[in-house]
């Protein structure tokens, strides 16, 4: 199982200098970051490098535990101390003693839960639902969450006590929109990953993938790179992926980075990405088909404009000054096809 972010980009080469940096300490870390960013691989990473590596690893998805259970779950409970208590529970933070415990979406937990945990935190002592005594424990805490949770704070749904008991150190996880160059590495290894997986043999992936990858925005962060090509690998019958294997997002996203060239009117990648170049035309090699080259432009506009808005074609109509109307009779003129619904009213 890999536990290393993979990436050379400037944002991850700083983001593993700091993991390096605090892994050394058992202080408290927050890390905050998009869903699909990888939090949970960063305090795996702290944990293994740090002075309780030989100690268990202890995840608990805050937002995932009902409201009537989370302390259960966190601090056990004695036999017979609710309805349903037959047995006599050990909790996370005790399982997780001489060792890391990674509490995510921490901003999900209800107030009354996050004044137990502060004590459990400050003192490293708790004791059980139903219990006397108290229980003292060596644990390390990382806590991760996708909320800004300074909003939270101000809105009176997040202690500001807990809030700086937690972020001692503050570790941000970049989306990968802002690590392009790391895509590429990316898609590779995720495409070994699941070509071992699934038994399939391929030698690569095709050079307008690349380019349909990179210039896709990623909402969904490393994890939704890696369902799509998940998705490739499962869907592809040859043995490199190719275009066809994309959902239709990622493939209308790719040419959004086709250069238009007016000599052949043949559109293929380049390196000035996101650009549509119109040199000056030479006369002298014949026509030049000013209308199929301005069809590739208004092709590429509307196709950027359904990707900024993530397919509403209303926003799109907006962005490019245009009204509605105008974009459906375009995009049923140039056969562009987004997988976005035709059920939008002008009003």
């Amino acid at each position: 199982m890999n536990r290393t972010i993979l990436g050379g980009s400037p944002s991850i080469k700083e983001l593993l200098n700091l993991i390096r940096r605090v892994a050394a300490s058992k202080t408290n870390i927050l890390v905050t970051g998009e869903s699909g960013t990888g939090k949970e691989l960063v305090a795996r990473m702290i944990h293994d490098a740090g002075p309780l590596k030989n100690g268990p690893f202890v995840p608990i998805n805050c937002g995932a535990i009902p409201e009537n259970l989370i302390e259960s779950e966190l601090f056990g409970h004695r036999r017979g101390s609710f309805t349903g208590a037959v047995n006599e529970k050990i909790g996370l933070f005790e399982t997780a003693n001489d060792g890391t415990l990674f509490l995510d979406e921490v901003g999900e937990l209800p107030l009354p839960m996050q004044v137990k945990l502060l004590r459990a935190i400050q003192e490293r002592v708790f004791r059980k639902v139903g219990g006397t005594d108290d229980i003292h424990v060596d644990v390390r805490i990382i806590a991760a969450t996708n909320r800004d949770l300074e909003v939270s704070v101000a809105k009176g749904l997040f202690r500001e006590d807990l809030y700086y008991r937690l972020n001692v150190i503050l570790i941000k996880t970049p989306p990968l929109r802002e690590r392009k160059g790391d895509v590429e590495l990316l898609a590779n290894h995720f495409l070994k990953k699941f070509g071992g997986r699934f038994n399939k043999n391929f030698t690569g992936i095709d050079p307008e993938v690349i380019v349909a990858l990179e210039a896709y925005d990623w909402p969904g962060n490393v994890r939704e790179l890696e369902n799509v090509i998940e998705r490739a690998v499962t869907l592809e019958n040859n043995t490199r992926i190719t275009l066809e294997s994309l959902p239709s997002a990622l493939r209308n996203a790719a040419r959004t980075r086709i250069a238009i060239e007016i000599g052949g009117g043949n559109g293929k990648p380049n390196s000035h990405a996101g650009e549509i170049r119109l040199p000056a035309p030479d006369f002298s090699k014949g026509p030049i088909q000013l209308d199929k080259i301005l069809s590739e432009v208004e092709r590429a506009y509307l196709t950027q404009a359904l990707n900024h808005t993530r397919g509403v074609k209303r926003k799109a109509a907006e962005a490019l000054g245009i009204t509605f109307r105008s974009i459906r009779y375009r995009l049923t003129k140039l056969g562009v096809d987004l997988g976005t619904s035709d059920d939008e009213e002008e009003s």
